[in-house]
């Protein structure tokens, strides 16, 4: 882990910054070496989490968590979303491991909606915490939660979750309906497993109002021992949909990710969402940049440029200080 001093000479630190800046002394708007801006924060508040999915988690969960003195506190949590959303982050999601399996969460999110200017904070969940928590969290300023669901099929999702229960995610996902929080359903499509589900959890989630999204198995950690055959891309999911999706030019939403939708092949004006980090690699849009629950700053998932902003906190850097690394851990991304 890389970890800065002070910035008390800030030209010293960022003597090998590939662009120099005019004014090391003002709060930078997030950008990396290419030049592109950088509006959406994932915010990882937990490593750990209540599922141990095939394609995420050990069978017996990770051998090692942060402990409780590692984490971010709530206060450094919400004082890090408040410089970001100053660098110019505009959308927030908090995500884990499993995010709700944080204690007090709805206590975290209250705090980054009242003390911080971001235009909307979403979170990433398995749901199985939802069924009690989803008001709450409404209430805290949650606008919205992306939900993991892989099948509708209790044996399966009990399968593939090692030992999870359906009945809790089906009635999480209602209670976030009920409350009136956008709902978006992620699916990883698995050949073999759920592929002949996929066209039923497309009409299941418009029946219910959700927009049904599904996201490429990635070769990494757990994904990684998958057979390879098993692996759907984009176009296997649209082939299997068939008519029940327009097959042209999929359309994003700036600022929010790296979906891509199509719209329904029946005019309704719903779509399905598709995430594609193997067929379609989207690195030259991305918008994102991550910190984890410890409190380290990455550009993306495949970084190993990384820098402790619990540390810079924790010193008593300033909120100049926190900037300045931020915008220097972008610096060395060269995708």
């Amino acid at each position: 882990m890389l970890r800065l001093p002070l910035l008390e000479s800030r030209s010293a630190v960022y003597e090998q910054w590939p662009v120099r800046p005019d004014d090391f002394n003002e709060i930078p708007l997030l950008r990396d070496a290419r030049g592109r801006r950088y509006t959406y924060l994932r915010l990882s508040v937990t490593d750990r989490c209540d599922l141990a999915c095939v394609y995420c988690m050990p069978p017996s969960g990770e051998d090692e968590h942060a402990v409780r003195r590692d984490l971010l506190t709530f206060e450094e949590a919400s004082r890090l979303v408040s410089v970001f959303a100053l660098a110019g982050i505009r959308r927030v999601r908090f995500t884990g491991g499993e995010p709700l399996a944080r204690k007090d969460i709805v206590r975290l999110v209250e705090l980054v909606h009242r003390r911080t200017e971001v235009e909307q904070l979403v979170m990433t969940t398995n749901a199985t915490r939802l069924p009690e928590l989803a008001r709450p969290l409404r209430n805290a300023g949650l606008f919205g939660v992306n939900v993991s669901i892989d099948t509708l099929d209790e044996d399966r999702f009990r399968e593939l979750t090692r030992g999870g229960d359906l009945r809790r995610v089906l009635a999480g996902i209602h209670a976030a309906l009920d409350v009136g929080l956008e709902v978006k359903l992620n699916t990883v499509p698995l050949r073999g497993s759920n592929d002949a589900e996929l066209r039923k959890i497309v009409d299941w989630a418009w029946s219910l109002g959700a927009t049904p999204r599904f996201i490429e198995l990635m070769p990494l950690g757990e994904g990684a021992k998958l057979p390879a055959e098993m692996r759907m891309t984009a176009d296997d999911v649209v082939d299997a949909l068939g008519a029940q999706v327009c097959r042209e030019a999929p359309t994003g939403v700036e600022g929010h990710g790296p979906a891509r939708y199509l719209a329904a092949g029946d005019g309704s004006g719903r779509r399905v969402g598709f995430i594609t980090p193997i067929s379609n690699e989207f690195c030259d849009t991305c918008n994102r940049v991550r910190v984890t629950a410890r409190g380290d700053v990455r550009a993306c998932l495949a970084s190993r440029r990384a820098i402790s902003l619990r540390d810079i906190m924790r010193a008593g850097g300033s909120d100049l200080d926190l900037a300045w690394a931020m915008v220097w851990s972008l610096s060395g991304k060269d995708r």
